[in-house]
């Protein structure tokens, strides 16, 4: 059914702008400026490796000891090479040093996702929100709590959203079942989903309310349409007793 998917879309802001930093600003140089592993991880960076990269801050680490500017590139070459679990323990290790370091926390939200530990995931995000107050943020908080079907708390979240004056402006790509990827407005996804809940809870006036809400928002969000014509179709489908 199409209304059971809603795509998380992952805004890793914060990460792509260190990533575009990172040739520019090699890590800190507590030792030697020209040792071996200096040498070794600003070669890995140059080309794009990943696995050098954790190989070389380890021997830095061994040697110069665990600095707070070593133990954050570690964490960054973890996620990067997909080490999701390894980038978290980092992390906990060393954000208590600087709580409020944004990039550090979308690092655990994003890694807490990509090994789909949602309950983990939707905390991680709402302490990156308390941060940044980025919409977007809030908004991986909504589609984590609808996909553990946390209705009330997403709801609630939903409100919270709509009535912030930056998600008219923000933007969000979405997916539809069928692979069309299109950016539309943050308010209008976020009507998109409350629509989806309603209809899921059989709550077909609140829901058609809600869908319409989006398509005034964003008239050309495939999404909401395909979710407002199902609806129809399965009201249409419904002995007469059964429509709302």
């Amino acid at each position: 059914m199409r209304t059971s998917l809603i795509i998380l879309a992952l805004s890793s802001l914060l990460w792509c702008q260190k990533k575009q930093k990172e040739a520019n600003s090699p890590i800190p140089q507590a030792a030697m400026a020209d040792s071996t592993a200096i040498k070794m991880y600003q070669q890995a960076v140059r080309y794009n490796d990943p696995l050098t990269k954790i190989y070389a801050l380890h021997y830095r680490i061994a040697t110069e000891g665990a600095s707070f500017g070593l133990l954050d590139s570690l964490a960054q070459a973890y996620f990067e090479a997909g080490f999701y679990r390894q980038a978290i323990a980092v992390v906990d290790e060393i954000l208590p040093q600087q709580p409020r370091n944004a990039t550090l926390a979308e690092i655990k939200a994003l890694s807490y996702y990509y090994i789909q530990d949602f309950k983990k995931a939707i905390e991680a995000y709402e302490k990156l929100y308390e941060i940044t107050s980025e919409p977007l943020h809030l908004y991986q908080v909504v589609t984590l709590q609808f996909n553990l079907q946390r209705y009330g708390e997403c709801q609630a979240n939903i409100d919270r959203l709509l009535n912030l004056s930056e998600s008219a402006q923000a933007r969000v790509r979405i997916t539809t079942p069928e692979g069309q990827a299109q950016e539309v407005s943050l308010r209008a996804a976020a009507y998109n989903v409350r629509g989806v809940i309603y209809r899921l809870q059989k709550d077909y006036p609140k829901a058609r309310e809600a869908f319409e809400k989006a398509l005034q928002v964003a008239p050309e969000f495939l999404l909401a349409k395909g979710n407002l014509e199902d609806m129809q179709k399965e009201l249409s489908a419904q002995p007469p007793s059964k429509k709302n």
